[in-house]
């Protein structure tokens, strides 16, 4: 019998939290609106896209980690995934503090908060690949 990951788990639950918080409160505040403003349509499709594309990449990663973290299957087995989600999640956040601490916008690092669950998804991940 393979253990639970218990770091998996919660790095899992992390990510599926900003799912739901894309899918709800990201829909209503950026998306929505995104798709009723006046600009170029070629640029608003793009958009759409890489709206879908997000919301793909997170729910896989979701998936990914909540299943490595319920023991279904051996660490040597879901290691390389695990890394590669927790990279990921960490370049996303380190590019979107980046991004939000140098935009000049008051208050962005407060309101545009999800680097900071992008870093806790990644950093929660890295630490399960070696427990």
């Amino acid at each position: 019998m393979i253990a639970m990951n218990t770091l998996l788990l919660v790095s899992g639950g992390l990510a599926a939290f900003m799912v739901l918080g894309h899918s709800t409160i990201g829909r209503k505040q950026f998306f929505l609106p995104m798709l009723e403003a006046s600009f170029d349509p070629i640029s608003k499709r793009i958009m759409a896209f890489v709206w879908h594309m997000s919301t793909a990449t997170l729910v896989i990663a979701a998936a990914a980690l909540l299943y490595g973290g319920l023991g279904k299957v051996s660490a040597e087995a879901a290691g390389p995934l695990v890394l590669y989600v927790a990279l990921q999640f960490l370049a996303y956040g380190a590019v979107h503090l980046l991004l939000v601490s140098t935009s000049k916008l008051p208050g962005a690092v407060y309101k545009q908060f999800q680097w900071s669950l992008f870093l806790a998804v990644g950093v929660t991940a890295l630490a399960g690949t070696t427990s």
